[in-house]
């Protein structure tokens, strides 16, 4: 390999390094979002509703992107055992947080581990400029079936 592609294949790697050193900030690292997932419990067969709250650290602000707004996604249940009413719930914001109810509904008794993937944007103002950001971040709680 020659000296320029050697350099050229050195900056494309390092361009990724940087693109990934700067994605997105998730739950459990220092970043501004906070999730608090609640449980849901009731009678197999019967929906039921889970709530889920992001809350934003002072300094930030939720806004709700044209057309899909925030969303929880790719919900699945690791046992297959709760059904979903939907495979896209919409969040309400509100006071400064994002809440989202999902009805769900347990098919058998038991604790049922679910997931899904919270989208979300948010702003910050930066003296004259506001910054974007889309983020994507870890839903898992569980449901559990009552006879």
């Amino acid at each position: 390999m020659n000296a320029p592609s050697r350099t050229a294949t050195a900056a494309a790697a390092l361009s990724i390094a940087l693109a990934f050193a700067a994605a997105p900030v998730r739950a459990g690292d220092d970043g501004p979002i906070r999730v608090e997932v609640g449980e849901a419990k009731g009678p197999v067969g019967k929906p039921t509703e889970l709530v889920a709250r992001l809350t934003i650290e002072k300094g930030y602000r939720f806004i709700e992107p044209p057309p899909r707004g925030n969303r929880v996604i790719e919900l699945s249940a690791a046992d297959q055992q709760v059904e979903f009413a939907r495979r896209v719930f919409r969040g309400k914001t509100e006071d400064g947080s994002v809440t989202f109810r999902l009805e769900v509904t347990p098919k058998s008794a038991g604790p049922h581990p679910i997931n899904g993937v919270f989208r979300v944007s948010y702003v910050t103002e930066m003296g004259d400029s506001y910054h974007l950001r889309h983020v994507s971040l870890p839903m898992m709680t569980t449901v559990t079936g009552i006879e």
